[in-house]
């Protein structure tokens, strides 16, 4: 990995993460048991990979699963997208009768759901 350094304080740092970001995957494992899909996020999730998770979303929508349990433990970062797309899903299968629940989270996803007051919609658990 070579990155570039000629950047100053704060714009080095995010050029950095950036990078670091870019080479780390993402991926996502989805299984299903009766009415229960559970959905396991590991590395970061951003907006050059969010498309995977809204195809994993979807097959959630179209399955008969009510419950979806997210594990989040591995999950170093989400992104604005990935919250946007977790929360339009939330809407959509609130209103088919469907819940969330994040079983275990990062600490940096823990604080991130805690601040976006997302604890508020659904149960997130600290792993």
């Amino acid at each position: 990995m070579q990155i570039k350094l000629d950047k100053p304080g704060k714009e080095r740092e995010l050029a950095i993460s950036e990078k670091i970001a870019e080479e780390i995957p993402m991926s996502i494992d989805l299984n299903f048991s009766d009415n229960v899909a559970t959905m396991k996020i590991d590395g970061i999730l951003n907006s050059e990979n969010a498309h995977i998770l809204q195809d994993k979303l979807t097959e959630v929508m179209q399955s008969k699963a009510t419950l979806l349990e997210l594990d989040l433990l591995d999950c170093r970062n989400i992104s604005s997208t990935g919250i946007g797309k977790i929360l339009l899903f939330y809407k959509d299968f609130i209103s088919k009768g469907g819940e969330i629940e994040v079983v275990r989270s990062s600490n940096s996803v823990y604080e991130l759901f805690s601040m976006l007051k997302l604890n508020q919609l659904f149960t997130v658990n600290l792993g």
